[in-house]
């Protein structure tokens, strides 16, 4: 027998040292799957705090009973900075002058089916839609794995009852 023979035996039968082999190896691989889920937590709580933003707004242009164009600043401010005054933001990066708000007259009554879509002692019920659309600045992970550039959009309705 060869003395290379005998080292490689020797170094079969040794175990010393297989759990760094085996780290080294699964290390990289744990690293990458926390940062994805990492990355998606903050893109699902950033969609959450657009979506409770839309709704705040919506429900607040809803109940107002003022000037719309005072009414629709302050609920540009309540969508993206959580109060009306306009504090703090709720998602870094948005901003008031993102979200939209427009209001539509919807007949109560669906025309084709006869369906009735809302209680109304009228034909039509005005509906207040808020939306936005936010780019997300993503930490590199996301781009890293080639998407593109993450649009969230989020809408939401309500029905006008404050004028």
């Amino acid at each position: 027998m060869t003395k290379l023979s005998q080292i490689t035996r020797l170094f079969r039968r040794d175990e010393d040292g297989t759990a760094l082999v085996e780290m080294a190896i699964v290390a990289p691989f744990v690293l990458l799957l926390s940062a994805g889920v990492f990355e998606f937590s903050n893109i699902l709580n950033t969609r959450l705090l657009l979506e409770a933003g839309v709704e705040d707004a919506a429900r607040y242009m809803a109940r107002c009973s003022g000037d719309w164009d005072t009414c629709k600043g302050l609920a540009q401010n309540l969508a993206a900075n959580g109060a009306v005054d306009g504090t703090s933001a709720r998602v870094t990066g948005w901003l008031p002058a993102q979200v939209t708000i427009t209001k539509t007259s919807t007949a109560a009554v669906d025309p084709d089916t006869g369906t009735q879509l809302y209680l109304s002692s009228k034909s039509t019920v005005d509906v207040v839609t808020v939306s936005t659309s936010y780019t997300y600045p993503d930490v590199g992970f996301w781009s890293y794995l080639g998407f593109g550039d993450l649009t969230l959009s989020v809408a939401h309705q309500e029905r006008v009852f404050g004028w």
